[in-house]
């Protein structure tokens, strides 16, 4: 028995090991003199990179070992591995070192020229389409980078959006006040029919969709469900945070990027 389960505890280390493998933590320096860090964990046959914005405050605490302290039980954070499945290297991005968090931060030009560094260092490195995808607050970011990007070389290749931001707070801007028409490539919306947040409703959908008059192509993915839903509505663990139907948000969210279609 004893070696059936030290059998068993080798083999989930090595699994983790073998996770693992493939992380690195790197400083990007930024043209405001800055640097962001960034988690960048590899695929085993990527085709593309996405850079995933967490909501809350964005402010992750990242270690140079890559822990991640704060909002580890984000949406986009807490499933980065099932991107990985399908493909995707990920890349977690924390505030910049002149900063705690994103907040009030995130629609502003400071926050485009970081995020459009960390894009042409990826561009650069993994040779492979960068796209942005953000949740909650962190849409704000991801739209904002397909905004103030649009018109340079370190543009996002797409944009993915999921529990979006719809209205504007003292702590972030909501994405359909933000200059939309501006982004001319694929936009991807994802969002739950039952998500109550207060500043995500999905009956301004339209609105949103109205703004995003010249991205090619726009498609918005509903969702309906979930399981072990718990805690404040805007909060990770509850449909706002896709709870208990993860996989098949993601799953859709990468068929999509592998061939984009309204």
């Amino acid at each position: 028995m004893m070696n059936r389960i030290d059998t068993f505890v080798g083999a989930l280390a090595i699994a983790l090991a073998a996770a693992t493998a493939h992380a690195e933590v790197e400083d990007v320096k930024s043209p405001r003199g800055e640097t962001v860090r960034i988690l960048v964990e590899k695929a085993d046959s990527p085709f593309v990179t996405v850079v995933l914005f967490a909501g809350g405050d964005g402010g992750l605490e990242m270690s140079k070992a890559g822990e991640i302290h704060n909002l580890k039980g984000n949406f986009l954070l807490r499933t980065r591995r099932h991107f990985r499945s399908h493909g995707a290297n990920t890349v977690v991005i924390d505030a910049p070192s002149d900063r705690h968090s994103l907040r009030e931060f995130r629609d502003t030009e400071g926050h485009a020229r970081d995020v459009g560094a960390v894009i042409r260092h990826l561009k650069a490195t993994l040779k492979l389409p960068v796209w942005v995808i953000g949740t909650s607050n962190g849409t704000t970011s991801a739209a904002n980078a397909g905004v103030r990007l649009a018109a340079t070389a370190d543009r996002p290749d797409g944009v993915v959006l999921t529990s979006t931001r719809m209205a504007t707070t003292a702590i972030a801007t909501g994405v359909p006040d933000l200059d939309l028409a501006r982004i001319t490539g694929p936009v991807l919306i994802a969002h739950h029919k039952s998500d109550s947040c207060f500043v995500t409703p999905p009956e301004r959908m339209p609105g949103l969709q109205a703004a995003l008059k010249n991205a090619k192509p726009v498609k918005v993915l509903w969702y309906e469900g979930g399981s072990g839903i718990k805690g404040d509505a805007c909060e990770a663990y509850h449909y706002h945070g896709f709870r208990g139907i993860e996989t098949t948000v993601i799953a859709d969210i990468m068929a999509w990027i592998r061939n984009p279609a309204p």
